[in-house]
């Protein structure tokens, strides 16, 4: 006589892989149990920050940063190899991790576009200083790096004003993508660019966000003394985003609440509207620490936390910092905490990424790239 099975039992687990139903093939239905809800773990990470002048030579260099101290990355002219790094404004992970920055070449130097190694800090040339056709770059202030790879650079210091040029890293060439006079819209006249969602944004000293069209280089206004209410832009100098339907810009210049506060301020703009509200600003929520002049900030998504540079003024005092703002407490009002502080001058760019692990046995480490938001 052959066997029956007669309790049967199926788990169907729901999208959220919590247990929803079981079915029995006799006897009672078993009721659903929820699954357990586990702590979100976010890998610990550490803060990059580029370095204009304490470097050998007082050249440029890039730090790592993390609440147990810091470290060099790269300098002017180690390791040895490379293109120097003269001063160094901005950097964006490239696809494999490694880091793209955009050199000024101020002290004797010409201004490059250099890739930096994230493991061990080795320089290659990807555009300038004789690599690549195209405009040559004049005083490269910001860049961003888009899905297919191509690297866009907003070149202040061309002529005609700024340009906003995208580089082939196998080759170097650089073309125009908008201009004064390439691609319609507003005059552009920024020299700050941010890349979220994969629209491509410029932010100018004239207080205006506009969006780029990746194709034609025609510009649009999104937020502007003539588009959306909220207290006006005055030196808008980097942005991130944690939602579809905004972005966070960082003002490094906005004036405070009241007297005996810092400049600058963390602002949001609705996309849809151009409306502009604060997210947190020296004095606004209170406590510490506070804003002074902050010069560029990266979204991590895993902790939905915005990081903000506060660069350092000498190689000393006051120490430069990294200030960590929770978009989600204190009612509207990003609260304010302190990450990590820093020794360092003339910093301009920041980056997150999980913090490298040697693994065992020893070898290269491993962990770079990721960790932050779009490039600025």
């Amino acid at each position: 006589m052959g066997k029956t099975r007669k309790n049967r039992v199926l788990a169907v687990l729901g999208a959220s892989g919590a247990l929803v139903m079981v079915l029995s093939g006799a006897g009672t239905v078993a009721l659903a149990q929820p699954a357990p809800t586990l702590p979100k773990l976010c890998p610990a990470i550490e803060a990059l920050v580029s370095d204009g002048v304490s470097g050998p030579g007082l050249g440029g260099e890039v730090l790592r940063v993390n609440p147990g101290g810091q470290s060099t990355l790269t300098t002017n002219s180690s390791p040895s190899g490379g293109p120097p790094l003269d001063a160094p404004s901005d950097m964006a992970f490239l696809a494999d991790g490694d880091i793209v920055v955009t050199d000024e070449g101020f002290s004797g130097g010409r201004p490059d576009v250099v890739e930096v190694d994230a493991n061990t800090g080795a320089r290659t040339l990807i555009s300038g200083r004789g690599r690549g056709s195209g405009p040559a770059l004049a005083v490269p202030v910001s860049v961003a790096v888009e899905a297919s790879g191509d690297i866009l650079v907003a070149d202040q210091g061309a002529t005609g004003g700024t340009q906003l040029l995208r580089i082939t890293p196998a080759t170097g060439d650089r073309v125009v993508l908008s201009a004064n006079g390439v691609g319609s819209g507003p005059t552009l006249g920024g020299d700050s660019m941010g890349l979220e969602g994969g629209v491509i944004y410029l932010m100018d000293q004239a207080g205006t966000v506009m969006s780029v069209d990746a194709v034609t280089g025609d510009r649009t206004l999104i937020s502007g003394p003539t588009r959306g209410t909220g207290p006006g832009f005055v030196f808008p100098v980097s942005m991130a985003s944690d939602s579809a339907n905004s972005v966070v810009v960082l003002d490094m210049r906005q004036p405070p609440p009241g007297p005996g506060y810092a400049l600058g301020a963390l602002i949001r703009v609705d996309l849809a509207t151009g409306n502009r509200t604060v997210l947190s600003e020296d004095g606004n929520p209170t406590g510490s620490p506070a804003f002074d002049s902050p010069i560029d900030v990266r979204y991590d998504s895993c902790q939905n936390a915005f990081y903000v540079l506060q660069t350092g003024f000498s190689p000393s005092t006051p120490p430069g910092r990294v200030i960590k703002v929770d978009p989600t407490t204190g009612a509207t009002l990003g609260v304010r905490t302190l990450f990590a502080t820093y020794t360092g001058a003339e910093n301009y760019a920041l980056l997150l990424r999980p913090i490298l692990v040697p693994p065992p046995g020893g070898g290269t480490p491993t962990g770079g790239g990721g960790g932050g938001g779009g490039g600025d």
